[in-house]
């Protein structure tokens, strides 16, 4: 298949052949933010992967993500457009008719997709009470998230449908919410936001705009989306997505305070505990003289998902790009809420970076598979 090629798979996205496939093999669609800056690495073996630095591994070291795991905008593209747009919005009409309604016109909304924007994805949410009510027999879990202790007044937590649009270039995705926003006339939008990342490595991974190293654990195999992300036979899934900022107090610190607060070296990405880039974070390491090696209160350690006891959840986050200093917008998949919300707790009660920061948008969606409507 040749540069620029596009196939129309039916399921929501443009897809392209690109920059993009160079990395499509790896399977590391990683992110960050308030639920796990760098914990380690997980899913694909116990074989060493490379510094997050370095430009040597080969997209045919690691397999490729099956088509019955593609959800895109989630799971999909495995290394995560540099682009993206979240926008929440209000519905005049919430019947189930008129929610499916407005679901299905945000999936067929078209726009051009130029060769350089690489494979364009929509990704459709709906507030949980409303999706129990069109799909009582796929949605376990109608409730919404509690407030936690950085939620910032006024926090913006209503909102009926969640749409997120990404693609290589903010042109594409700009294109493509203008058209669906044009063919949703009953909705009004509540809060939207555009975030963007670096380019990636080999590896999959960039850094935030704090500067860590951000997509070294996420589940990256069928059996850890099977655990931790899809609920039901299908691609259906939960999404959080929280806007958050990151203050002064903590981008101010100096490089040796943030690695201690974080639990991972701000240039490698290698754990406190030892090892490198892509290693994982040993929660037991000791120094000489009996000291973690990863402080009590580092994200790592605080967010490390062997606390809860839960499967991993699958985050992916860009950098904010329309509010002052530094900040995220934060996303996650999962089958449960309670997952998020449980190692969400744990950062409130002591976490080195979620101390430095405040929310003040978000909310918690169910995502039917578009393949099944």
């Amino acid at each position: 298949m040749s540069e620029g090629t596009t196939m129309e798979p039916g399921d929501g996205t443009t897809r392209k052949i690109g920059r993009r496939s160079l990395f499509a093999g790896i399977g590391a669609a990683a992110v960050t933010g308030a639920a796990g800056f760098a914990l380690g690495r997980m899913g694909e073996g116990s074989a060493a992967a490379p510094d997050p630095a370095a430009s040597t591994t080969s997209s045919t070291q690691q397999r490729a993500l099956a088509e019955a795991h593609r959800l895109p905008g989630a799971t999909w593209p495995e290394v995560p457009p540099r682009h993206l747009t979240v926008a929440v919005l209000t519905l005049a009409s919430t019947t189930p008719a008129d929610v499916r309604t407005a679901v299905e016109a945000i999936h067929t909304a078209t726009s051009e997709v130029t060769p350089d924007a690489g494979e364009l994805t929509v990704l459709v949410g709906v507030a949980p009470a409303l999706a129990a009510a069109v799909w009582p027999e796929r949605v376990a879990h109608a409730e919404p998230l509690p407030a936690f202790r950085n939620d910032r007044a006024p926090f913006l937590a209503a909102g009926d449908l969640l749409v997120e649009v990404s693609a290589e270039t903010a042109a594409a995705v700009a294109d493509r919410m203008r058209a669906i926003l044009a063919a949703t006339p009953q909705a009004t939008v509540l809060w939207r936001s555009n975030g963007s990342r670096d380019a990636p490595t080999p590896a999959g991974t960039t850094r935030t705009p704090i500067g860590f190293v951000d997509g070294i654990i996420n589940p990256r195999t069928a059996d850890l989306l099977d655990a931790g992300v899809w609920t039901g036979t299908g691609r259906d899934t939960y999404a959080v997505v929280r806007r958050m900022h990151i203050e002064s107090t903590f981008t101010g610190l100096a490089v040796p305070e943030q690695e201690e607060a974080i639990g991972r070296r701000r240039d490698t990405g290698s754990p406190l505990s030892g090892g490198d880039g892509m290693a994982e974070v040993d929660l037991f390491a000791k120094s000489e003289t009996g000291r973690l090696l990863t402080p009590t209160a580092a994200h790592a350690r605080r967010a490390h998902p062997s606390n809860i006891g839960r499967p991993l959840m699958l985050r992916r986050s860009y950098a904010l790009g329309d509010a002052p200093g530094a900040g995220l917008l934060f996303l996650a998949f999962f089958n449960d809420p309670a997952t998020f919300i449980m190692t969400q707790r744990r950062l409130d009660e002591q976490d080195g970076l979620i101390s430095h920061t405040y929310t003040d948008a978000g909310g918690v969606f169910f995502v039917p598979d578009p393949a099944i409507g």
